[in-house]
């Protein structure tokens, strides 16, 4: 009875060997098989459909503004133009700290907009297209240094001035902010004081997805039922009583009011010629019930309804010319200066090439009719003695620049 006992357990487990070694191929054969589908859908859609999509942009901590980009990485936005980041961690080429003899040296301070993530290559970014023109008009060497970075705010680009700009010696500096002003504007209704975010990087699954192509078309079609729901939602808030279709409280406004004031008294103290643009945008009444305007008015969730959106807005707009004005600074109206659509903008607040070069040509003519650039521009020229604050430059006789 032993004997039997034991070569019936002995059998028990050469049939419990077998079904581990059929569970175990089987389970190869599923993970191959599916290797390959995944290889071959990748494949198809790398030949048949292929999505463009920008790279992320890997950031490092800063310890004063929310965070600078990475030095020296380079990437690819969704069209395949190359964007270069600096030592300094910003977009474009290496500067020295101080801008040679006869350069007249401009730097653009602002978020994403400024930054410009859809431009193809530097020279088509606003800022690129700002220092071209002036060169052409004006005949000598300029320089305009991109200091923008995804997320700014008017708030993060008045230290950004502080902490970077003023050490690379600008002659003027640029302030082209709104629409990430307005993010802080419902939660400035609850907590007076706003401390700024620090810029993180994408964990390592997201990073690794954003090279497949898998993974793209997944992240867009979830963008695409996001842009639904949001659509939807902020539509059901336009009535009586909703937060979001409420105007923003005084304390907002005065904290934007607040940051434009402190970065052209900076600028100002050292002697540099400050320029307030308002933003360009679709949000115009002209697009209020085209729904593809609608669904981007939406898009980045800033807690107003879009009625409310275009009221903030050029309640801010009147703001950064107000202090303009009161500040002696230049102001250039970019809201009306670029058309509220789709050849110009490539969302919201996006410029396109188009759009880029409209807003660099509206500066450029604004600067060429002002008595305080010209007599920066003849100074530099000249390369003749110490800065003086611009609100006491005399430019003399007036000259006229036209564009080539």
């Amino acid at each position: 009875m032993a004997i039997e006992r034991r070569g019936i357990n002995v059998e028990f487990e050469h049939q419990k060997l077998r079904r581990g070694k059929l569970w175990l191929l089987k389970s190869v054969t599923m993970a191959v098989a599916l290797s390959v589908g995944v290889i071959l859908i990748e494949t198809g859609l790398w030949v048949l459909a292929p999505v463009h999509y920008h790279e992320w942009m890997l950031w490092i901590p800063d310890g004063h503004i929310q965070g600078r980009a990475a030095p020296h990485q380079v990437f690819h936005t969704r069209d395949g133009y190359e964007v270069r980041i600096n030592s300094l961690g910003f977009r474009g080429p290496e500067y020295d700290w101080k801008p040679a003899a006869g350069t007249l040296r401009l730097a653009a301070f602002g978020g994403s907009s400024t930054f410009c993530y859809h431009a193809h290559g530097e020279e088509s970014t606003w800022p690129g297209r700002l220092q071209r023109a002036l060169s052409e008009a004006l005949h000598m060497p300029v320089e305009v240094i991109n200091l923008g970075l995804p997320g700014f705010d008017a708030d993060n680009s008045k230290i950004n001035y502080l902490y970077i700009g003023r050490a690379l010696q600008p002659h003027v500096v640029l302030e082209y902010d709104t629409w990430n002003d307005m993010k802080s504007f419902r939660m400035l209704a609850r907590r007076p004081i706003r401390f700024a975010g620090v810029a993180s990087n994408k964990p390592l699954w997201q990073e690794i997805a954003r090279a497949t192509q898998i993974g793209r078309h997944v992240r867009n079609l979830l963008y695409e039922m996001e842009l639904l729901k949001t659509e939807n939602y902020y539509t059901s808030l336009e009535k009586e009583g909703v937060e979001a279709n409420q105007p923003v409280v005084p304390a907002a406004l005065q904290w934007a009011r607040r940051n434009y004031h402190d970065f052209a008294s900076f600028a100002l103290s050292d002697g540099v010629l400050p320029v307030l643009i308002s933003q360009a945008t679709i949000v115009a009444p002209v697009n209020f019930k085209k729904r593809e305007y609608r669904e981007q008015m939406n898009e980045d969730l800033v807690g107003m309804t879009i009625p409310i959106l275009y009221k903030t807005w050029i309640e801010l707009n009147g703001i950064i010319e107000d202090v303009a004005r009161e500040k002696s600074a230049i102001f250039v109206d970019g809201y009306n200066a670029v058309p509220h659509d789709f050849k110009h903008l490539e969302d919201s607040i996006h410029l396109t090439d188009e759009g880029a070069n409209v807003l660099a040509r509206a500066i450029a003519e604004t600067l060429l009719r002002d008595a305080r650039f010209l007599g920066i521009v003849k100074r530099v020229r000249n390369v003749s003695g110490p800065r003086t604050p611009p609100a006491s430059v005399s430019a003399g006789p007036r000259q006229a620049y036209r564009f080539s």
